[in-house]
């Protein structure tokens, strides 16, 4: 978990990275909390998944992402069988307008991170 959602507390994504990376295990951070509240540069954190959600940014319910690192190569198992979707780790079709709301809900959020980060500090 990124950002706890209760208490706030902001945890040290490279940190802990580079623990698991020593001990060669990849790497999932839960990024719902975090998304448009502090920065997330998955290069920097090494982060090897990272999940997202719509809701927490006031987008629409029911959508979010999934980050996969490409190298080094993060492989997964698929959920659901009979799609190549995604590579081959989802099946079906991608609900377009809850993606395109997704979307523009992070714009929004990346214009007004730096004010909402410094209001949420103060409290």
């Amino acid at each position: 978990m990124a950002v706890n959602n209760e208490i706030g507390v902001v945890h040290p994504l490279e940190e802990i990275d580079r623990i698991c990376h020593e001990k060669a295990v990849v790497f999932h951070a839960d990024a719902a909390q975090a998304l448009g509240k502090i920065p997330i540069d998955v290069e920097k954190m090494g982060i090897g998944l990272m999940s997202l959600s719509g809701h927490r940014i006031y987008g629409p319910r029911g959508v979010g992402a999934l980050y996969i690192r490409r190298r080094p190569r993060v492989r997964g198992e698929p959920r659901m069988s009979d799609g190549g979707q995604e590579r081959g780790i989802r099946c079906g079709t991608v609900p377009t307008p809850l993606s395109v709301g997704m979307g523009a809900a992070c714009e929004i959020t990346k214009k007004e991170m730096q004010y909402d980060s410094r209001r949420i500090s103060s409290l």
